[in-house]
């Protein structure tokens, strides 16, 4: 695809995002196909705004890791001490993989030469340099990668001019502070490969409007189409709660929970998209998340997991938790596949949206705002 024809593309988006939600569409299955809008999503969104690459209890411990790609990036997350840190995956000397999966290490030492480096990523070993003249080790410490925490997740921002986290978490943090999701600890969780476009996976996961179908013998008895709260979001993300019948749900509902919250808050779900590519589902008593990593148009990496405020949560309610969001990703996940196929197909256009779609309206929105530039 040319430069003019992504041009065209944002235009389209911009003309979709201009229409009120009464009247609104899906933005144009091209959006999820073409190589070149990903390519300048990836430079305009992913390398400029800030991305959730985890939990913090993923590295809970001095010397606790795990690698993630950002924007094609390769990157480190370790706990240095403790504060969490973010390196490139990237060796000084000859470019080599620092680190693989996630673990535990004492030093950072590069599998290909052993430069070694400390947890704060300055290189304290380097073997057979000597003969290297005006070599100065200091001069090859891994530059850190700005990062920060927000209610518990890893957050990570390749543009350094970019605003501060707790900036542009300010509004989000005004309606659920007093959830305080810092004080919950992940239970659960895993990376998966889904065969989607990533802005697919976004507008599933805060839709609605395909719970009465999709999730009908699941979440759907107890958070029921009609118990819905539109509610408008932000410039950064999406906002929705489902009230809930909790007569219907299969466990113990929603204990225990912060005593902050409020009577509206202990009865209810609360959708949010933080865009853009993180999505919470943010019950009384835990979170269910997601945060997403590009890896084509049609392949997106999946980092998906649950944080309860229960810290002495027992083996067999954690297991039924788990066993739940399995089932509903699992109940999702052909869906989205398939409206992946679907997108290609000649008889495709754009469709109109219910007002249960609302927060993938907004999506649109905040698509069309960053990659117009």
């Amino acid at each position: 695809m040319s430069t003019s024809e992504v041009e065209q593309l944002i235009a389209r988006i911009a003309e979709v995002a201009s229409h009120a939600l009464r009247d609104a569409t899906t933005m144009p299955p091209d959006v999820y196909t073409s190589e070149s809008l990903l390519a300048l999503e990836l430079q305009r969104i992913f390398a400029a705004e800030w991305i959730c690459v985890g939990r913090v209890e993923e590295i809970s411990d001095s010397g606790d890791y795990f690698t993630i790609d950002v924007a094609g990036e390769p990157l480190i997350v370790v706990r240095s001490g403790g504060q969490v840190r973010v390196f490139p995956n990237v060796c000084r000397h000859k470019w080599g993989r620092l680190a693989e999966g996630s673990g535990n290490v004492g030093r950072i030492v590069c599998p290909y030469h052993a430069w070694t480096y400390s947890l704060d990523g300055e290189l304290i070993r380097t073997r057979y340099m000597d003969g290297a003249e005006g070599f100065c080790p200091a001069d090859h410490n891994l530059p850190e990668v700005r990062s920060a925490v927000w209610a518990g997740f890893i957050y990570v921002n390749l543009d350094d001019a970019a605003p501060p986290l707790e900036q542009c978490r300010a509004e989000l943090q005004g309606r659920i502070g007093n959830y305080h999701m810092e004080d919950m600890r992940r239970i659960c969780g895993a990376e998966e490969i889904w065969s989607t476009n990533w802005k697919l996976l976004v507008e599933n996961f805060t839709d609605f409007y395909h719970v009465f179908h999709t999730h009908r013998d699941t979440i759907d008895r107890y958070t029921p189409t009609e118990m819905i709260d539109l509610q408008d979001g932000g410039a950064g993300y999406s906002f929705g709660t489902a009230r809930v019948i909790k007569d219907a749900m299969p466990e113990s509902p929603f204990e225990p929970h912060h005593p902050d919250l409020d009577a509206s808050q202990r009865e209810a779900f609360a959708m949010i998209g933080v865009f853009p590519a993180q999505m919470l589902a943010l019950a009384p008593d835990r979170v269910f998340y997601m945060c997403l990593e590009p890896l084509g148009v049609d392949k997106v990496r999946t980092k998906w997991g649950v944080a309860c405020y229960d810290h002495d949560i027992d083996a067999e309610t954690a297991n039924g938790i788990e066993a739940l969001y399995q089932q509903l990703n699992g109940e999702d996940r052909p869906r989205v596949e398939g409206i992946q196929k679907g997108v290609r197909s000649r008889f495709a256009g754009r469709g109109r949206l219910s007002a249960y779609e609302n927060m993938n309206w907004e999506f649109t929105r905040y698509l069309s705002r960053r990659l117009s530039g």
